[in-house]
This record gives C-alpha cells, structure tokens and sequence, in this order.
C-alpha cells in the first residue's frame, strides 16, 4: 500500500513568501511491519551483504552494566505484534510470559568490551527511494549501528555503505548478531517501506535570523506550531535534516572533518505524526489507524525509540568516501 502525505494545513509560503526559495525534496520512508527481504529497500531488514565481506562491529569502549538479550526482544516483539489480533482481555501464556520475562534488562559483572557486531538500521534501494544520494556505479544504501548507544563521546557508531547491487553474487548469511543489545529500544524491528517524496522547509533555527524572528512572533500570535506545516516528522532521506530544539536561536551547519558543511542524508525520527501534527503529516491510508489497538503504534512501527531524541546522519558533498557526521538531536516535532 503505497502512503500519501495530505496537503499541508496551511501554505507557510504564503506567510512567509523567502521560503519558496528555500524549498527541499525529502522522502518520507513511511517504515511499516512486515517481512522484507535482501532484495528488499527496508527498516531492521536482511542486508544484501557479500558473502566474503566482512561484517562491521563496533570496538569503542562499552561502559555497561545492564544489557537486554537480542534473540529475547526479537521473540518478544513477534508474541506481542500476534497479541493484537486475540481478545484484549485474554492472558498471556506461560511459554509467552516466560519470554516477557527474559527480554527484561540484565545485569552484568563487568563492562562490555568484546567488539559487538552492529545491526542493521535501513536498506535503500535507489530504484525505491527518490533522489537517493550514490557514488557514481552504485545504487545501494546501507546503514548499520551500534546496539550500545552509550560511548564515551555520547555518539552512536554509525557506519555507511553505499554499494552497487549486481555485484553481489552471494549473500552473507546468516549475519553476525550481538547476543546482547543495550536496550530493547535501539532494536529496528523488521519493516517494508513506503517512500513518498514531499516538500519541507527549514526548521525555525535553521532560519535566517530576521525570518526566523518573524516565525517566533507569528506562532506567539498565532498559536500555530511552524514545523506542523514545514518539517516533515518521521524517518526520512535528505531535507533539511533533523529538527533542533527551539532554545536555540540558531543552529550550525554540520561540517565534515574536510571542513565541507555535511549535508542531510537520512533521518531516525520521532513517531510520523502525535497530539501535534497528527491531521497534518498522517497519511491519507492512516486516517482510521487507532494507535491504542496496534503493537507497534502504527506511525513508529519500527520500535526504535531515542527517546525525545532524532539521530542525524550527514554526507560530505566533497567525498562519499569521507565518514558520516552522526548527530543526536533533542527534536520539538
């Protein structure tokens, strides 16, 4: 089913006639519940990964005590999504509280410091994903982290893979997997995608100063939340990027170790809609979703949760061979 973005609420051009001119393209991913494939674009999906590449870990410095059993969340989320089509009044199992109980957080006796391979985030294929960003000759983004969000430097080890399809001949599999994850919420459950491209603006910081003051009087006046009409929620590729918290009066470009200002490649956000935005950015196929009677909540079906947070991640425009800027960002959306 494809998903379709109505048409914005109100026209922020019309108040604000600068904006025209700073129009983007964005692709909204709409990531829903399903069973994708390695030939498949897709969240927490299979990779078309080669069979003698080797699969990427993680080896920073994993300062835990409490960890979540990978193989515990993946059982529970599947008991959970099956739960949904039985009596609400109707218990769990013995065999279905048991593996409740095990995916719960455990302690460990001491920090976490073999290398833990990463999982796999998103798989996009450029045929599926308008104006998706490739080296010349390839035609495949892959994205994987690290189950640990928790380093030193408070960034998440992020690693890019662009690819060219055909020429992966045999597949890794099955994968590496960490047995153990820090929490049940860094799991990207198994999504098909939906890709639809709309138009965005920049985020009331991302303003020049003058419009960005003459947005903040206008809500003040108003009542009306600027990024409901501008700022496309959710996970996404290319925009203007993540959404900054309004305490700031501006916000910096990112700029690769080059120097280059990085540009917005793919964006792990917020729900696709809530009490705020929910008749402007809910798809038209969603209009009747009811997220009450839904495991996952239908507009965050990827269970992915950073809390009030959205992680960032930036190209270099100068080189695709330049490491991605990775930025976790507390988002008003």
């Amino acid at each position: 089913m494809t998903r379709t973005t109505p048409p914005r609420p109100l026209d922020v051009t019309a108040v604000f006639p600068e904006l025209a001119m700073m129009a983007r393209s964005v692709t909204r991913l709409h990531p829903r519940s399903g069973s994708p494939t390695v030939e498949d674009s897709s969240v927490g999906g299979p990779l078309l990964w080669p069979q003698d590449e080797p699969w990427p870990t993680c080896t920073r410095s994993h300062e835990l005590y409490e960890v979540v059993e990978l193989e515990a969340v993946r059982a529970s989320h599947h008991i959970s999504v099956a739960r949904w089509s039985r009596p609400e009044d109707e218990p769990p199992t013995p065999e279905e509280r048991a593996v409740f109980d095990r995916s719960g957080p455990k302690k460990i006796d001491s920090p976490y410091t073999d290398p833990v391979p990463l999982l796999p985030v998103a798989q996009l294929y450029a045929r599926d994903v308008p104006g998706l960003p490739c080296p010349d000759g390839a035609d495949l983004l892959q994205i994987l982290w690290c189950p640990f969000m928790d380093h030193d430097d408070d960034i998440p080890a992020v690693r890019v893979r662009w690819r060219c399809a055909d020429q992966v001949t045999a597949v890794l599999s099955p994968p590496p997997e960490p047995a153990v994850i820090e929490l049940e919420d860094y799991w990207p459950a198994p999504c098909v995608l939906h890709p639809e491209q709309v138009t965005e603006y920049p985020a009331v910081n991302q303003l020049p100063a003058a419009v960005g003051a003459r947005v903040r009087a206008w809500q003040e006046d108003t009542g009306h939340r600027y990024n409901e009409f501008a700022v496309a929620p959710g996970w996404k590729v290319g925009g203007w990027g993540v959404v900054p918290s309004d305490e700031r009066d501006s916000a910096d470009p990112p700029r690769c170790g080059c120097g280059a200002v990085a540009e917005p490649l793919f964006t792990v956000g917020l729900a696709e809609w809530n009490g705020h935005n929910a008749g402007g950015w809910r798809p038209v196929e969603d209009a009747d979703a009811d997220d009450r009677r839904c495991y996952p909540p239908a507009g965050s079906q990827t269970t992915v949760d950073l809390g009030d947070e959205e992680l960032q991640i930036y190209r270099c425009p100068e080189s695709y061979e330049h490491p991605p800027v990775i930025a976790r960002v507390y988002s008003t959306l």
